[in-house]
């Protein structure tokens, strides 16, 4: 059945259809020939006409050649490289369809892959819909720097970003300079801004150790850089940046996670302790940690807080952050998450958890169920996973509360705080 159909749509011909909706990552679904095919930047009810990209075995890629009938909801971008670079995907779209495009994604998620029949809050939106983004990472061809193309290993050369923060776009224009006065085998820039003193940590990959000649321009033309990491070496500063969340002060170096919308990663960790409601007997499990940002955030409410985290790096900034912010009722540990809970033989009042993408570990919700908190906090990136790991949790907790928060606008990803309480 599956070579039928294939033998109607052919790759490169271009073909006429209607956009009939939108998928999880935001790009519109539409039919030719009998098969789902997905074309990004496109809107429901839009009549278009689609060059296909790639054929694979259930579904096919396009992409826009024509749109013949605009949805009277489409937006004229303010990005000049939107439709060539895939740095963001949602442009087209207005503030308010996209947070309703979220929250729709946070309920087909939790219903369909996670047979959770929850009410979804409205999406808390981000104070700042563009000029958000506190870190980037620029891939960069001899003096070309910028973002791929969509699905592809083409790099869109760029002179600015909407989406990241206007500082770090000041640097960007440094960087790009010395680029093209400069042979060079530099193959990426991660620039990182901090609010707390407006310091820049630039890192740095290349295939040549004699770009570190780049130090003294950087040097010379960045007012506040603070920090310069070369190869995986620091070169320059000690290392790490200085963030402001929620009242304390947190270390970040260049491989140390950091949610990168400020403003509403606030708003997500003040609704986490709302929600987990804590009390000064409680002892609190942070899985995942990180540089332990919502760790010393909740030590302030909570007997004692136990931080998980498998990277070293981070684990060390967490500490760090515990000095400088006087907070002596945390342990952290460093190991996989899966593993070092089995170690735990303190009775645990509530979990909360910011796993990866890709959601937590089996064996660590297992013993998690052992370990029976009264409740749960789930902070996630992605509900997908989200909704996988809250039906496996389902036998003997509730979801009671599922608020998504817009950390990402202009593109189709969502964080979300839930709240499980035993049933």
């Amino acid at each position: 059945m599956g070579d039928n159909m294939l033998g109607t749509i052919k790759i490169d011909e271009i073909y006429e259809t209607k956009i009939t909706a939108l998928e999880n990552e935001g790009k519109g679904v539409c039919k030719v020939g009998g098969m789902i095919v997905f074309v990004p930047k496109t809107l429901p009810g839009e009549k278009v006409r689609i060059r296909i990209t790639e054929i694979k075995k259930n579904f096919a890629r396009g992409k826009i050649v024509e749109i013949l009938n605009p949805s009277p909801k489409r937006l004229e971008s303010k990005c000049p490289y939107y439709d060539e670079c895939g740095g963001c995907n949602l442009r087209h779209q207005s503030t308010s369809e996209n947070l309703i495009f979220k929250k729709e994604k946070v309920e087909n998620a939790l219903k369909r892959i996670g047979k959770i029949d929850a009410k979804v809050d409205d999406v808390i939106p981000s104070l700042k819909d563009d000029n958000y983004r506190n870190k980037v990472s620029f891939k960069v061809e001899n003096d070309n720097i910028g973002f791929y193309r969509e699905g592809t290993y083409q790099l869109i050369n760029i002179d600015y970003c909407l989406l990241v923060e206007n500082e770090i776009n000041d640097e960007l224009v440094v960087v790009k300079r010395y680029l093209s006065n400069n042979e060079n085998s530099i193959k990426t820039v991660t620039i990182k801004h901090s609010n707390a003193m407006s310091e820049i940590l630039i890192d740095i990959y290349s295939l040549n150790d004699k770009d570190i000649k780049i130090l003294d321009y950087l040097l010379t033309n960045i007012d506040d850089l603070k920090t310069v990491i070369f190869n995986d070496k620091v070169v320059y500063g000690n290392g790490y940046i200085s963030q402001i969340s929620n009242g304390l002060m947190f270390n970040c170096s260049a491989k140390s996670f950091f949610q990168i919308n400020s403003n509403s990663a606030e708003k997500l960790y003040s609704i986490a302790i709302k929600l987990a409601n804590l009390n000064k007997k409680d002892i609190v499990l942070d899985l995942y940690c990180g540089t332990g940002t919502i760790t010393s955030i909740v030590a302030g409410h909570a007997k004692k807080v136990i931080g998980i985290e498998i990277v070293e790096e981070a684990v060390l900034n967490a500490k760090e952050n515990l000095k400088i912010n006087n907070i002596n009722n945390v342990q952290f540990i460093c190991g996989d998450a899966a593993k070092e809970i089995t170690k735990i033989k303190e009775r645990i009042d509530v979990i909360f958890l910011d796993p990866p993408r890709k959601g937590v570990d089996r064996k660590a919700i297992a013993v998690m169920k052992k370990l029976l908190p009264k409740k749960i906090i789930y902070i996630s990136c992605n509900p997908v996973t989200m909704a996988r790991d809250l039906s496996y949790l389902s036998d003997l907790y509730e979801v009671k509360k599922v608020i998504p928060v817009d950390m990402f606008p202009n593109t189709a990803h969502v964080e979300c705080v839930t709240l499980l309480e035993k049933k």
